[in-house]
């Protein structure tokens, strides 16, 4: 026993320095953002919302159509997670719209979703000319973290022939 002490303490370094990185590199609560606008997919994996602070999430959608999202809330504990998810949408500090206002539950490893979807149409003020573009925040609150994603909303490809004004 004495002659294979060393060995004994090398292997328990060995199992506790693997504990530590499972604990820390896998277990938590991760969540990602699907966003699908004019037949375009984008995700934002758990990993890039840390960087938020100078990178920028945003995506773009035509005037006139519609943006899909699926926020994935994805439970590497094993208890179950719930939490309030609220969407809205800002201009500024002002808010435009409240897009949902759910409780999520997810049960231990496992994954949970919500879905809603951002009409262009309900969005832009009757008084913005479509060959403008447009910039909102989404905002997601979950629980008490919070993720920003800013919604580009670009003018058509040929937008509509505006009426030309009597003489």
């Amino acid at each position: 026993m004495r002659r294979n002490l060393y060995l004994y303490l090398t292997l328990a370094c060995f199992v506790a320095i693997i504990g530590i990185f499972v604990v820390d590199g896998y277990m938590g609560i991760y969540d990602t953002l699907h966003i699908t606008t004019d037949g375009q997919r984008q995700r934002i994996e758990p990993d890039h919302w840390p960087r938020q602070d100078w990178v920028w999430v945003s995506t773009w959608v035509t005037w006139g159509d519609k943006a899909f999202f699926r926020y994935e809330v994805d439970n590497r504990w094993f208890s179950a997670y719930t939490a309030d998810i609220e969407v809205s949408v800002w201009r500024g500090q002002e808010k435009v719209l409240d897009l949902i206002a759910q409780q999520i539950s997810v049960l231990a490893f496992d994954e949970g979703q919500v879905e809603w979807v951002i009409d262009t149409t309900e969005l832009l003020p009757s008084d913005v000319p479509p060959e403008q573009r447009y910039d909102y925040t989404l905002i997601i609150k979950r629980a008490e973290i919070e993720r920003e994603i800013i919604v580009h909303i670009n003018p058509p490809a040929n937008p509509p022939d505006r009426p030309v004004p009597p003489r």
